[in-house]
């Protein structure tokens, strides 16, 4: 038994696989926190990607810019994120496993609000509400179109301020927003969509410090999921 053990515990090739710690953000319907259970569009996606690679993998919700912070930084090693939009300030900060799924990114207002945005040049005459960390927040302030602004860690305090009129407008998706709004009580039907700013794509990544072959098992995963229809499918149960 002795010999057996030193040997299983030399072997090179065989290891007890270190698990993946896999960190999003609340942000209904694609992350959604039910009591404790993790769902959602992107949840669900993730956690298939996951289970196909036989990679040991935990979720964990955080606020947003945490997980960027606690991936992008290393600060953890053999960690993800997901729901993570593709950008130049970001590019080096990961191992990009690919995207899952899009969405259409607008701003959005109350009906008869009297608020119009028909371009990125009207967005400075209204206070807009942003999330902090979120890929089209760093783009329109880097791009200098934000003028008055609060910002918030999740989309669901930027609903609820909508609707208190607190903030003219938001930036995110419109099936989010009006997911968000039926959960919290308030009527989806007032929400309109006044200007499309982006399609983003949402991005599974690792932290740089996980391993290639780690990155190598999720990615080729992705593919799969993707070309057999399991991805579409599970997107389909929410629409």
């Amino acid at each position: 038994l002795l010999t057996a053990l030193v040997t299983l515990f030399c072997l090179p090739e065989i290891s007890f696989a270190e698990k993946i710690i896999v960190y999003s953000a609340v942000y209904p319907p694609y992350q959604i926190d039910h009591d404790g259970k993790l769902t959602g569009i992107n949840t669900e996606i993730v956690r298939a990607i996951f289970q196909y690679s036989d990679v040991p993998f935990e979720i964990k919700y955080v606020p947003w810019s945490r997980a960027q912070k606690y991936v992008g930084n290393d600060s953890q090693r053999n960690s993800a994120i997901y729901c993570l939009g593709r950008n130049e300030q970001r590019e080096q900060k990961y191992k990009w496993v690919g995207v899952y799924f899009y969405q259409k990114v607008s701003f959005l207002t109350l009906k008869n609000s009297g608020v119009r945005i028909d371009g990125l040049d009207d967005v400075k005459k209204y206070v807009i509400g942003l999330v902090r960390g979120d890929a089209t927040t760093q783009q329109l302030m880097s791009q200098g179109y934000i003028g008055k602004y609060e910002i918030v860690r999740d989309d669901i305090l930027n609903i609820k301020k909508l609707f208190k009129k607190r903030v003219q407008t938001i930036v995110t998706s419109e099936l989010a927003a009006k997911y968000i709004a039926k959960e919290n009580g308030f009527d989806p039907n007032q929400i309109e969509s006044q200007y499309e700013v982006a399609t983003v794509g949402f991005n599974l990544a690792l932290s740089k410090k996980t391993s290639n072959e780690i990155w190598s098992k999720l990615h080729s995963s992705l593919n799969i999921l993707l070309d057999n229809g399991t991805i579409e499918k599970i997107i389909d149960k929410w629409r």
